[in-house]
């Protein structure tokens, strides 16, 4: 498994193979205030947009046809709901920890996919995130997860 790193900007984050300097992919927000936004990634582009005006649910849409979904639970969570080669199939991601706050993706078993590890840098004031896992995630799971982690982060700080 090769770890990923993620480094945010103003307007999206970019998605780096660890000890690579050219990124995977590069994800953007439509705007400065936007939560939409779209990634090429290989031969696919990756669109979230808002489902409703709370900004609690959101459609992954590749190539134009609606393939998940992301939403938000009572409980804090975030689902992340991905139909790729015709099965849907449902990810948890949990915030963990108080102080050392990181992230945990789990699929519909609850095994831990993921290890999604935020670092501020304080010289750009944005997240880096250190991504691990037992297997190769597919860079679909990387984008949904870490659009999700944003949403999340901007939920708590404006909290």
């Amino acid at each position: 498994m090769s770890n990923y790193i993620i480094k945010s900007f103003t307007r999206g984050f970019e998605v780096y193979r660890e000890n690579e300097t050219a990124p995977v992919t590069t994800f953007q927000y439509n705007g400065w205030f936007s939560s939409d936004g779209r990634a090429e990634t290989g031969n696919n582009t990756v669109e979230i947009k808002a489902k409703n005006v709370w900004a609690s649910k959101f459609d992954v849409f590749i190539d134009g046809i609606d393939k998940g979904d992301i939403l938000f639970n009572w409980k804090g969570e975030i689902i992340i709901r991905l139909d790729t080669d015709g099965v849907e199939k449902s990810y948890r991601l949990k915030s963990r920890g108080l102080w050392n706050m990181h992230f945990e993706l789990e699929d519909e078993q609850e095994q831990r996919l993921l290890l999604l590890q935020p670092a501020f840098k304080w010289d750009r004031l944005n997240y880096e995130y250190q991504v691990s896992g037992e297997q190769e995630p597919s860079i679909l799971l990387i984008l949904t997860s870490i659009y999700g982690i944003n949403l999340y982060m901007t939920m708590m700080a404006v909290v």
